[in-house]
């Protein structure tokens, strides 16, 4: 609309008086807000070609769905949705009830399932309307609108208070529609889902079903679907395998079975589209999405897990925990997720006045930090002073106990926070603003988030407990200047993250992948151009973890709420070797925030065989080959020469740097030859013996920013280790005990 000023008078008209038909934003370049589109209404949505849908039969038609995938999946049949519904059927079903109708030109192209796939993929890729799940902070908050009635204090959730004209502070729009417009994104996304696989199904087992499909259309599908569509996908089918949604019964309940037509949708006066005020539905159907319940059926297994990481992390006090999850649930046999309370706390006025100042602000959400990510737990501790409320169930908790859990690193994040948000005592000590990329002292004991470059180095230590993205140690981090240990609250270690050598992402670079991993090499191929490398002895060396220090201007009293975020994190270490008289101290910053990637496993290859006692019978069998009795293992793998590497001691690490990084040629059709990479060696650091060696190691990638293969002796050998760090641009072989 802001073009119109610049647009010649007959396009501008044409646009004009196209504006409001259905489907003519999906694809005009305009990216929406999500906010504003629920709060325009009917109006603004029937530009994208949604229809005001009747709740009851937006929820009977995500029910039908649930249990059809679920018959079809549990049955391992080969049927499809066209098998229930003809082409047709799916056409009235989805143009009649939740789509508006295709313009007129293709509307018998329409009745083709080709074309409502194409239909709904470009009304779930209109930019900005929907919530999109390729971000990574929705994959885990998709709950938070599910199941936390507003007002919310934090995340990117609709503010009642935007909806409140100037005269009275009731909303005009009901609180219930952020929710109800993700239902409807969801609802649309099974609609696709089921027609997707039907599409491919019948493509595969080559029944036409009346819809031929050639190879062409198969990939002009693939381009349409984009990431966040296919996302789309993924939430759904976790959706419809995890919840089960129902609503009040009625009488005159629509139904989309044949045996009634459903209600019409209301359709808005001249002033409700306006205003906004009155209700969105016909008398039959729901007040609110409010009114809509998500069960599950997995309540008991996802506790169970949830009991399991509490007892790998040693968690204080499991029987308070799990005494607090039977008031919560009831029977532990046959736990029930509660109702969600609404009501007065639906109302904005009904706010308590100490929940803006604790609110986290909407671009806390999207933070690109790699050390914060912040999220706000159900205080246990009521707002308003009725003791139900407090015993309440939050967002947080209802996503991991319903198993309404979307693949991700959202799954630790759910877990931990679930964890913290069912233990009073922890909230009323560390407060309710958390951070899922940090750690937390608690108990005389110290948890980290594996997100969080400590949590990765103490990982390694004697004694760390690690389940799920977070780990438990006893080691409690001290003050950096008075050496007094910090005795509880939630801390944030910033760090930097280390250069890259390539702007291009070497996942992407296949051919120099593929050309710095081969087990042939680089150059000749000759018996001479092979060695078989082996772990030297091992090392004579102690390393003692002596403490972890952290700079912390914040932290003034233990009885401090606030996340302190430290200047700098470093840890101790007292390391001995021969020829030295005394052990030196050795204090490493974590300043970078490296990787350390676990090397995938290997076999190494047959060598010379052994055979039984020769003194055994040979009337038998005379043959050689039957009296092996096994064959020995060789120590290793071939590795060629252009793959050079160096062994470093471990007590050598304190005086040098990362390895000098060296220009390479772009192109991977570089000259074939070992001389064509010079100077390229891994460093290989023997960290074999105990546990606290490689927390030496890690700590000293840490402090000069390097990331590193963690080979596994007796896993994989030193040869694929040097390989592997080759294929993924790595420099750094740690080398740890089996």
């Amino acid at each position: 609309m802001r073009r119109i000023s610049t647009l010649p008078a007959t396009e501008a008209f044409t646009l004009m008086e196209h504006y409001n038909d259905p489907y003519s934003q999906c694809r005009s370049g305009a990216v929406y807000d999500r906010h504003r589109l629920i709060r325009d209404g009917p109006s603004a949505w029937k530009r994208i070609g949604v229809r005001d849908i009747n709740l009851r039969s937006l929820v009977k038609r995500l029910n039908y769905l649930r249990q059809f995938r679920h018959d079809m999946l549990l049955d391992g049949s080969t049927h499809t949705i066209l098998d229930i519904e003809s082409s047709q059927e799916l056409h009235h079903t989805l143009y009649t009830h939740f789509l508006h109708p295709p313009p007129r030109a293709i509307e018998t192209k329409s009745r083709s399932l080709k074309f409502q796939i194409k239909t709904l993929t470009v009304v779930l890729s209109t930019p900005g309307a929907w919530i999109d799940f390729s971000l990574p902070e929705w994959r885990y908050r998709a709950g938070q609108v599910l199941w936390e009635p507003p007002p919310h204090e934090d995340g990117d959730c609709l503010d009642l208070k935007m909806c409140a004209d100037g005269s009275s502070q009731e909303p005009w729009v009901h609180p219930g529609m952020e929710r109800k417009w993700l239902l409807i994104q969801l609802l649309l996304a099974a609609e696709l889902l089921l027609r997707l696989d039907a599409f491919v199904r019948v493509g595969m087992l080559h029944d036409p079903h009346g819809v031929p499909i050639t190879v062409q259309e198969l990939h002009n599908f693939d381009k349409l679907l984009n990431g966040k569509v296919n996302w789309d996908l993924i939430v759904v089918r976790r959706f419809l395998d995890s919840l089960d949604i129902t609503c009040a019964s009625s009488q005159s309940e629509s139904t989309l079975d044949g045996s009634r037509p459903p209600d019409k949708p209301h359709h808005f006066s001249l002033l409700e589209t306006f205003t906004h005020r009155g209700s969105s539905a016909s008398h039959a159907d729901l007040r609110s999405a409010w009114e809509c319940d998500l069960n599950s059926s997995y309540v008991r297994q996802q506790l169970e897990g949830l009991y399991v990481f509490a007892e790998n992390i040693a968690w204080p006090r499991m029987d308070a925990l799990k005494a607090t999850m039977k008031s919560k649930l009831g029977s532990s046999e046959n736990p029930i997720l509660p109702r969600v309370r609404t009501g007065d706390s639906l109302r904005p006025d009904k706010t308590p006045k100490d929940v803006s100042a604790m609110r986290l602000a909407k671009e806390e959400m999207y933070t690109r930090q790699p050390s914060r990510r912040h999220l706000k737990l159900r205080n246990a501790q009521s707002q308003t002073g009725d003791q139900h409320e407090a015993e309440d169930l939050g967002w947080i908790s209802r996503s991991w106990l319903s198993g309404f859990v979307i693949p991700g690193e959202g799954i630790s994040h759910l877990l931990m926070a679930t964890l913290l948000e069912n233990d009073p005592d922890a909230i009323k000590q560390l407060g309710s603003t958390i951070n899922l990329y940090g750690g937390f002292v608690y108990e005389g004991q110290s948890w980290w988030s594996k997100a969080c470059i400590v949590g990765r180095v103490l990982s390694s230590s004697e004694g760390a407990k690690t389940c799920m993205g977070w780990i438990n140690s006893d080691i409690v981090p001290r003050d950096a200047t008075t050496l007094e240990p910090l005795q509880k609250g939630w801390f944030e270690v910033p760090v930097d993250e280390v250069l890259c050598s390539s702007s291009k992402a070497r996942i992407k670079q296949g051919g120099r992948v593929a050309m710095e991993s081969t087990p042939l090499g680089m150059g000749d191929i000759t018996a001479e151009a092979f060695t078989l490398p082996k772990d030297a002895a091992k090392t004579t060396a102690t390393v003692d973890l002596k403490a972890l220090h952290m700079s912390v201007n914040g932290y003034r009293t233990p009885n401090s709420q606030d996340i302190m975020v430290a200047d700098e994190a470093s840890m101790s270490f007292s390391v001995s070797s021969a020829g030295l008289t005394s052990p030196s101290m050795i204090s490493l910053p974590l300043r970078y925030n490296v990787r350390f990637i676990s090397a995938h496993e290997c076999r190494p290859p047959l060598g010379s065989p052994c055979y039984q006692n020769p003194s055994a019978s040979p009337e038998k069998d005379q043959s050689t080959t039957s009296r092996l009795y096994h064959c020995t293992r060789l120590p290793g793998h071939p590795l060629h020469k252009s793959f050079p590497y160096r062994n470093v001691p471990l007590a050598a690490l304190a005086n040098m740097s990362a390895p000098p990084e060296v220009s390479r040629s772009s192109s991977p059709s570089a000259t074939r030859g070992a001389e064509s990479l010079p100077n390229l060696d891994v460093w290989v650091i023997d960290a074999r013996g105990d546990r606290t060696k490689e927390t030496f190691a890690r700590a000293w990638c840490a402090s000069v920013g390097c990331h590193a293969i963690i080979g596994r002796s007796g896993r994989t050998c030193v040869a694929c280790c040097i390989r592997e760090a080759r294929a993924v641009d790595i420099r750094v072989v740690l080398r740890v005990g089996d």
